[in-house]
């Protein structure tokens, strides 16, 4: 594959049409609408709305590229907004298992962060849920999204997901197993073994109970993440490097 490889733009989020002028600031500020995909928890995942947005936060201590999620108030109760990736002069392609390889190749060091992150978070739902610039461009963003499935949710209940959590058997497998050279996954698993506890208490403990999750729940979850951070060597080598 030819290498495109160039400054990857910022990421930016989908703006409405519709704005209205508020103040005489200096940066002359506008309300405007900002496009998000809606979550909520559901029946097979009660656990979804803390999980996206401790996901983020977490993926924000380690520098590895997803989509910003923010808690939305509604009629109903809590929600989760997914912002929507902008697509300006270039195009996002939905990378499932058969781009995989391609990817890696054109963002080696991004697909090292995300596929060690993933291992720390317990996330086995990676391919589908990553978008990338695969066309023949100068334009590279590779952009993580929808952590639904990983911390609290990787099982259908709390207790299930934290024993999961607490194995280095999980996750099984990644979409990039074996794609991956070791000096640039070596780094990231680094990183996330030098975040202090401080920081994984305060990006998994919140201020108050979110949806199903209660606090008490939130600080099973914070150390269950503590150990898989010291554990993080054998989980990587076990989800990216099998045996066999």
């Amino acid at each position: 594959m030819p290498d495109f490889k160039g400054p990857s733009p910022f990421i930016t989020y989908a703006l409405g049409n519709i704005r209205q002028p508020v103040g005489h600031g200096a940066t002359a500020p506008e309300i405007g609408d900002v496009t998000a995909i809606i979550k909520q928890d559901g029946s097979e995942s009660r656990s979804q709305i803390y999980s996206e947005y401790v996901a983020g936060r977490l993926a924000a201590l380690v520098g590895v590229p997803v989509a910003v999620g923010v808690f939305v108030a509604h009629s109903r109760g809590l929600r989760y907004a997914s912002l929507k990736i902008a697509e300006v002069g270039f195009t996002l392609a939905d990378i499932e298992h058969e781009h995989a390889s391609e990817v890696a190749s054109r963002y080696p060091v991004e697909a090292a962060k995300l596929a060690v992150f993933d291992a720390w978070v317990c996330n086995a739902d990676r391919a589908g849920n990553l978008r990338a610039n695969i066309a023949e461009s100068t334009d590279n963003l590779m952009v993580g999204l929808d952590h639904g499935g990983s911390l609290l949710s990787v099982a259908d209940t709390i207790n299930s997901a934290l024993e999961r959590l607490n194995t280095v058997d999980w996750p099984p497998a990644h979409m990039f197993q074996r794609m991956l050279s070791r000096h640039l996954v070596e780094p990231v698993v680094a990183r996330i073994q030098g975040i202090v506890d401080d920081a994984i208490d305060d990006a998994c403990v919140l201020s108050g109970t979110v949806g199903s999750v209660m606090l008490p729940d939130q600080a099973m979850l914070a150390e269950a993440i503590k150990w898989r951070r010291n554990s993080l060597i054998e989980i990587v080598e076990r989800c990216l490097y099998p045996a066999g």
